[in-house]
């Protein structure tokens, strides 16, 4: 049943190209390596023109685990999956229980309040649709591989660098609108040039400042 209803819903967003570009996770055609030659390409173009770029790698703090149900149903309303559809996806979501088992003890079983089910056939879909508009609310490019999330910018003058920090702060807005949570400890600036290096910016995100690395970790590849 959920393979036949994923299908009739991937059908309906491909064909009316309501999923977002820049999210390359979850999709037919579309991989690991479809998303880092893209990045990559776009961030060796800029260096080879001598052009800086600083780079946010953020973190999504218990992605699939923290998206609310209702805010999730209305957003899947707006991109015109309603009716039966929706009222079986929101029976899939609601009232499910559970409990964990440890050397043979069972726990109490309890309220599942919030996020998709993993390992289920439709969650990653549902998870992807929550956070279809992130981009939209950015002025930075965006690379999104299902929770994995990138943002970075050319800079050319500090207002790019304030730029940047704006679209920060936007983010920490959808965020909380939207029920989802970056974990700012975690989350990384790149600074990535050819030459000298300009001095680093100090970048907040929910009143943290993020760390400065040389290096990091995306899809299984390290960047430096």
């Amino acid at each position: 049943m959920e393979h036949v209803i994923t299908s009739h819903i991937r059908q309906h967003l491909d064909r009316n190209n309501i999923l977002s570009a820049y999210q390359h996770g979850f999709r037919k055609l579309h991989s690991c390596e479809t998303q880092l030659l893209v990045t990559v390409q776009d961030l060796l173009f800029k260096r080879d023109k001598h052009i800086p770029v600083d780079m946010a790698i953020l973190d999504f703090s218990k992605a699939f685990d923290t998206v609310p149900h209702r805010r999730l149903l209305g957003k899947l309303s707006t991109y015109g999956i309603n009716g039966p559809i929706l009222r079986w996806i929101e029976a899939f979501l609601v009232d499910r229980v559970q409990g964990v088992v440890v050397e043979g003890f069972r726990s109490q079983e309890d309220k599942v309040m919030s996020g998709v089910p993993q390992g289920t056939v439709q969650g990653p879909l549902l998870f992807l649709l929550h956070i279809n508009d992130l981009p939209s609310v950015v002025t930075s490019q965006v690379r999104l591989f299902a929770d994995d999330c990138l943002l970075y910018r050319p800079i050319l003058s500090s207002a790019d660098r304030v730029a940047v920090q704006r679209d920060l702060y936007s983010l920490e807005k959808w965020c909380d609108t939207w029920g989802m949570r970056f974990n700012a400890k975690k989350c990384q600036i790149m600074s990535i040039t050819r030459g000298k290096s300009h001095p680093t910016y100090l970048y907040t995100l929910f009143g943290h400042v993020l760390s400065s690395v040389q290096e990091a970790k995306y899809l299984g590849i390290t960047v430096t």
